[in-house]
């Protein structure tokens, strides 16, 4: 049963890296503009923060099966109508902008469904292998789903990519309708703003979630971004095209496989907060080295070195927290914490405008320096962090 839901969050995540690229591609092709890019790429994560939450309560109340398989539909024909408006070249900016929120809004629910499947079917003592699986196979996907954009792109146009990320998402539709998952009895007994809002209050009432909470918002909001605008260093610094900007992700994929694969191994024990402390300093240093990297040569394993570190500290992060939980208020707490993936096209946003003033190389480096100056408070500061 764990086989079949891996391999549908394979193909989910397929579809949702090659139309990442496809949506940033296709806006600095119509604009020419890194403003435009972090706004279409903020669009996306909007949902995370406004759909999220009320979310959390819906899957905890309801037939996750069934949300899984409503949302990879509604994501599939979405796909299918922005093919359609690129092949006949009646594609607008504003296209972008609203399907960009759509999808989002389509993957704000479905990332936090997946997570709250995974310990119903695999229990609690296969967890942390199974974290670490799934968050490995998706990062498998930032080298397939880009690569495969990459070469669509360059070769025919993004039409054709984003009828990719059509046929991905009913391949995971065909996938999920094969999984049975257990039910359970819902424990959510508020109802309006207040249950909306109970994940958060469960997260913030405890001092262990709220530090990996307030870890896994840094970075995505604040170096992660930088993904994002891989496009610009792909045509304007390193000159290497669409079929090069492929390059670039799938090597930051390949990493970030590797971290993944690491924390599936390994066994958790007290440290591991400041260990995490440890992780994101070295990462936002190798960061700032690809934002001034002029060379392919040295762009590629630094790229490679920052998908190991950002896979493992995000894989590290989501097991420690599965493992503080329980089933009954998982569908809450994860789509509370599944915010966080949210954060990085949300912090795209900022990242465009700084780049148009300063440069997309200055901008990357200040987040990187921002984020490294705050997780070094934390953990000066916090003392929950020492007992995790």
């Amino acid at each position: 049963m764990f086989r079949q839901l891996w391999f549908a969050m394979m193909a989910t995540s397929v579809s949702q890296w090659t139309a990442q690229v496809t949506y940033g591609w296709l806006a600095l092709t119509l604009t020419d503009s890194a403003r435009f890019v972090g706004i279409v790429s903020f669009m996306s994560g909007l949902p995370f923060l406004i759909i999220a939450l009320p979310a959390g309560v819906y899957i905890d109340r309801l037939d996750r099966r069934m949300i899984l398989l409503v949302c990879q539909a509604a994501a599939a024909t979405l796909g299918v109508l922005m093919a359609v408006v690129v092949l006949l070249d009646l594609v607008q900016p504003w296209h972008l902008l609203a399907a960009a929120f759509l999808n989002g809004s389509f993957l704000s629910i479905l990332n936090p469904t997946m997570q709250s499947v995974i310990p119903a079917i695999v229990g609690k003592d296969g967890l942390t292998n199974s974290v670490g699986l799934m968050s490995a196979g998706q990062n498998m996907t930032r080298i397939v789903g880009p690569s495969l954009a990459g070469v669509i792109i360059g070769f025919s146009s993004t039409g054709f990519a984003f009828l990719l990320t059509a046929a991905t998402l009913l391949l995971a539709f065909y996938l999920i309708t094969g999984v049975r998952v257990p039910s359970r009895a819902s424990t959510v007994t508020t109802r309006g703003w207040q249950a909306a809002f109970s994940g958060l209050q469960i997260i913030w009432g405890r001092g262990d979630l709220r530090v990996l909470f307030v870890l896994a918002c840094l970075p995505p909001v604040l170096i992660f971004p930088y993904i994002q605008f891989l496009n610009i260093f792909a045509r304007d610094i390193l000159e290497i095209g669409a079929q090069g900007l492929g390059v670039l992700t799938a090597a930051s994929g390949v990493g970030a496989v590797v971290g993944s694969l690491m924390m599936a191994s390994r066994t958790f024990r007290h440290g591991d907060g400041l260990r995490q402390i440890r992780i994101i300093v070295v990462y936002a240093l190798g960061v700032i080295g690809i934002a001034f990297s002029t060379s392919l040569w040295l762009t590629l394993p630094l790229l490679v070195m920052g998908g190991v570190l950002g896979g493992t500290y995000m894989s590290t992060n989501n097991a420690l927290l599965q493992l503080r939980i329980e089933d009954d208020v998982r569908g809450r707490v994860m789509a509370t914490y599944m915010m966080t993936f949210g954060l990085l096209p949300l912090g795209a946003l900022p990242m465009g405008l700084v780049a148009d003033v300063v440069g997309i190389q200055w901008a990357v480096a200040l987040g990187s320096l921002v984020c490294l100056t705050m997780v070094l408070t934390i953990a000066w500061r916090s003392s929950s962090l020492r007992t995790i």
